[in-house]
């Protein structure tokens, strides 16, 4: 069984994943995103467990569905 700490890893990597596909430095993203550089950079590195709310905002910013940015994770 996957820990939580584990899917926040994953759950990191993917964004960090979709954010680089699209160019963006964590500074020119986070805003689209409405979250701060540093919130980004701790969801980035699985320090963060993101609500709902938060990762259907990523989503909407990164221009992916939750379904997409949840794959693999």
């Amino acid at each position: 069984m996957r820990t939580s700490s584990e899917t926040q890893r994953r759950l990191g990597l993917r964004i960090k994943d979709l954010r680089e596909e699209r160019g963006l430095s964590q500074y020119a993203c986070a805003p689209l995103l409405g979250v701060s550089r540093t919130y980004l950079a701790d969801v980035e590195c699985g320090r963060r467990n993101v609500s709902l709310a938060t990762l259907d905002s990523i989503a909407r910013g990164l221009d992916v569905s939750l379904e997409e940015l949840l794959r693999g994770v």
